[in-house]
């Protein structure tokens, strides 16, 4: 099998950008800066896994799941620009008491955030899944699988090490400057959920021919 390194640069560029594992960093931060360095690492491990398997699953049953339920991809993505675009707004409306009021929850020693939001939508929502799916579908299938699989694995690889090191940015800028960074990447997160729902509008209008 000869490689198309063309298609694997557009795969993983595209994934990493929408994956984003430094812009993602302050999100993780946010929920994690008052558990021990053992436990952030246990909570990056399982969001990126747990990313990583519905990342795969998507890729290999995408489309059987979407003709099953009769599904366009755009419909997909513009259901994931609106859930991106709420987290979008949480981020920008979030204010500095509200990290820490995960504090008391870790005593309950409740990690479900690594799961959502973390895993999902954070780092493999919407927008990261119908992007892969929509790869799969260009070329040789199989291929553009393997090469889709292979690249998130090790963008995601990528944001456990951010992640569990990003912790240390807190002691560097200060939690003031990183609630400014959480709502400026708030606010760049939320255009990137209404510039998936006009993209698909604008395929939309397109595809028949409004």
């Amino acid at each position: 099998m000869s490689i198309d390194w063309g298609v694997v640069l557009i795969v993983f560029t595209g994934l990493f950008a929408i994956i984003n594992p430094i812009g993602n960093a302050p999100i993780f931060i946010s929920f994690v800066e008052h558990l021990s360095k053992q436990e952030q690492k246990a909570i990056a491990l399982k969001a990126v896994t747990v990313g990583f398997i519905i990342l795969t699953v998507f890729v290999v049953f995408g489309y059987a799941l979407f003709n099953v339920f009769n599904i366009s991809i755009q419909a997909f993505r513009i259901t994931g620009g609106l859930l991106i675009l709420k987290v979008g707004f949480d981020m920008i409306n979030s204010k500095p008491k509200e990290t820490t009021s995960a504090s008391s929850n870790s005593e309950h020693k409740d990690t479900g955030f690594a799961i959502s939001p973390l895993a999902t939508p954070i780092l493999v929502g919407p927008g990261t899944l119908s992007t892969a799916v929509s790869f799969v579908g260009v070329g040789n299938k199989i291929e553009n699988s393997i090469i889709i699989i292979l690249s998130s694995a090790i963008i995601l690889m990528m944001a456990y090490f951010v992640f569990i090191y990003s912790t240390a940015l807190v002691e560097k800028i200060g939690k003031e400057a990183l609630n400014v960074v959480t709502k400026i990447m708030g606010l760049l997160i939320a255009s990137i959920g209404i510039q998936m729902i006009i993209t698909s509008i604008e395929e939309l209008i397109v595809n028949y021919k409004l």
